[in-house]
């Protein structure tokens, strides 16, 4: 069997596909060629459109396929990693309501300390393991606050991946992971945080289904399929951000295991 993975960069959709028997490379594809571009309306900020991204998918996949070193009929499995802390806010037919405020979007600054210390401050680090900060939660309350006429048309928000995975299946879903790179998740209940979601005054509705990690998100359509050249059924099994692949990809996975990243920003 062989696995397909898609990685949803800032700068680029990279997809790789593996023999799961063999774990060994097969092929590997990029689009574009040139760096994405980011949309900057005003210093600090950083979007990018969601539809652009499927596109970019649709495009690395062909250019997999073009390989042909590999039968497509093979691919049993679909997994994704993506930018983390991007917002990506749905209408309820499923399009998007504006561009995605991605990870490098400073603009919310000010809404996370504020959400923060109506939680009581560090009292809430026990729960969350981090501050709302520039997060995806404090993005959304962004929304809210500036932008209420975008706010009042959204049905369900979501990570990079979740979008994709999305629009691979249909399926709309949410992760623990991905819930807890945007600052929604309580780690002491394991689920969605009641704090966060008053202190920003959201409604539990705007969440996705969560599904676990390692789980099927969807499976691909006969209409998607056909788009992509692959074969109908093919369950969508795991999607998470970068952060967490660096760790998994590094074997870290026990409590005291420690993976530091020194990049753009700084990741332990």
């Amino acid at each position: 069997m062989l696995l397909l993975g898609i990685d949803v960069g800032t700068s680029s959709v990279k997809v790789s596909v593996l023999d799961a028997g063999t774990m060994k490379w097969v092929a590997s594809a990029q689009y574009p060629d040139t760096e994405a571009p980011i949309i900057s309306l005003q210093q600090g900020w950083a979007e990018q459109d969601p539809e652009q991204w499927w596109g970019y998918v649709r495009q690395a996949i062909a250019r997999l396929l073009q390989a042909s070193v590999f039968d497509p009929l093979a691919i049993g499995a679909i997994g994704i990693a993506y930018q983390m802390h991007g917002l990506v806010a749905l209408s309820a037919k499923g399009v998007a309501v504006r561009n995605s405020i991605i990870w490098c979007d400073s603009r919310a600054v000010a809404v996370g300390e504020e959400a923060y210390q109506k939680m009581g401050g560090a009292s809430v680090l026990p729960e969350l393991l981090n501050a709302p900060g520039n997060f995806t939660a404090s993005k959304l309350g962004w929304v809210k606050k500036e932008e209420p006429d975008i706010y009042a048309k959204i049905n369900k928000v979501m990570l990079p991946g979740d979008y994709i995975a999305y629009r691979l299946t249909g399926e709309i879903t949410t992760t623990p992971s991905a819930l807890s790179e945007g600052i929604f998740w309580d780690f002491q209940t394991n689920t969605l945080s009641e704090k966060v979601m008053q202190a920003f005054d959201f409604d539990a509705g705007l969440i996705p289904d969560i599904q676990p990690v390692f789980g099927t998100h969807g499976t691909l359509s006969a209409e998607i399929s056909s788009l992509l050249g692959l074969r109908q059924g093919i369950p969508v099994t795991y999607k998470s951000g970068d952060q967490p692949n660096n760790a998994l990809s590094l074997n870290v996975m026990r409590p005291g295991e420690v993976a530091a990243t020194a990049g753009t920003s700084g990741v332990i």
